[in-house]
């Protein structure tokens, strides 16, 4: 998700998502500072972060996404893969039980294909991809996709952690 706009308040800060949806950054949050500084970031650059939804409209945590070139998706037996991005060291891998699994290995099967940049949210311990999205190349389509409903996703808030598509189902 992208940041369009930040309004600080004496409770803390609501973020409102380019792709829809108003959550809040709650000030008593000990990462308050650090959750506020990546949302100025993807306001700034207009790159997405990752958010894990806490109760109510609240945002639990920002990720940091990363960009990079996808170059081998390897298939292990028929939940598990390990990918390898073309600047980053170490083996990322695709979480069996992931909800977006599907829509996850497609995207990365196609940036292999075309040689394209992706976006991703990694966690930092496992390596466990959370959420891709394309990178320029495919993100017009992507999107549009979202919109006229014909992603399958079905990734639910505080699940897996990020699902940048979750705000969008919930509106402003």
């Amino acid at each position: 998700m992208i940041v369009r706009e930040i309004q600080e308040g004496a409770s803390g800060a609501a973020l409102h998502f380019q792709e829809g949806g108003r959550w809040y950054l709650t000030l008593s949050d000990a990462n308050y500072a650090t959750h506020l500084r990546l949302a100025r970031r993807s306001q700034e650059r207009q790159h997405p972060v990752g958010v894990r939804f806490g109760e109510g409209q609240t945002v639990a945590e920002l990720l940091r996404a990363d960009n990079d070139v996808p170059t081998k998706l390897l298939e292990e037996g028929s939940d598990h893969g390990r990918v390898f991005f073309q600047g980053h060291d170490g083996v990322f891998r695709l979480q069996p039980d992931h909800p977006e699994s599907n829509r996850i290995r497609g995207l990365l099967g196609e940036a292999i294909r075309r040689k394209g940049r992706v976006w991703f949210i990694a966690q930092k311990a496992d390596l466990a991809l959370l959420d891709v999205m394309p990178a320029g190349w495919a993100a017009a389509s992507h999107a549009s996709e979202r919109r006229d409903g014909k992603d399958s996703s079905t990734a639910q808030e505080g699940k897996n952690g990020v699902s940048r598509h979750a705000a969008a189902r919930h509106g402003d």
